[in-house]
């Protein structure tokens, strides 16, 4: 995987941000935090081969198709991972459970291009039901991730739901 800061990247997402009142329910932090390339390195050598194979692996069992060759993670400033039109956007707040994080991200950007919205989730908005599917990584991430992928506190009843279809249907 390929690590770098963009500026117009890390703009951008501080512009999503910026447009919220709050994110679920929770109230805005807006702390920015520095990244030069000492910290981009630091996220490239804890991603190593062996989590990158596990990564790949679990990806591909989850969406039954391949991460794109030219998926990018981008290191932002802000308090908010997200993910973005050619890969995610991780904060370099997040260097500590960086591999939760980057998992969860890319759970979002591969559900983005599946059809699990419509399959798992026909009514609900695609903010809430991605939030909700993450719950998956902790069964095909739980080797790599540094802790468990919770979620958002909102989605915790509606992720413990999830969990038990996806089981049935998929293990």
């Amino acid at each position: 995987m390929q690590f770098i800061y963009d500026k117009k990247i890390d703009n951008d997402c501080h512009q999503r941000i910026k447009a919220c009142d709050d994110i679920f329910g929770e109230k805005i932090r807006k702390e920015i935090y520095p990244v030069d390339n000492n910290i981009v390195d630091k996220f490239s050598q804890k991603w190593t081969d062996e989590v990158d194979i596990t990564f790949k692996a679990g990806i591909k069992e989850i969406f039954k198709k391949e991460l794109p060759e030219d998926f990018i993670c981008y290191i932002i400033s802000s308090q908010y991972s997200m993910d973005v039109e050619d890969g995610i956007a991780i904060s370099v707040s997040s260097l500590n459970v960086m591999i939760r994080m980057i998992c969860h991200e890319a759970n979002h950007y591969m559900f983005r291009r599946s059809d699990y919205k419509d399959k798992y989730f026909p009514n609900m908005d695609i903010e809430d039901a991605k939030e909700i599917f993450t719950i998956v990584n902790n069964i095909y991430f739980k080797d790599i991730m540094e802790t468990p992928d919770n979620g958002w506190k909102k989605f915790w009843t509606q992720r413990k739901e999830f969990l038990e279809i996806w089981q049935s249907n998929n293990l």
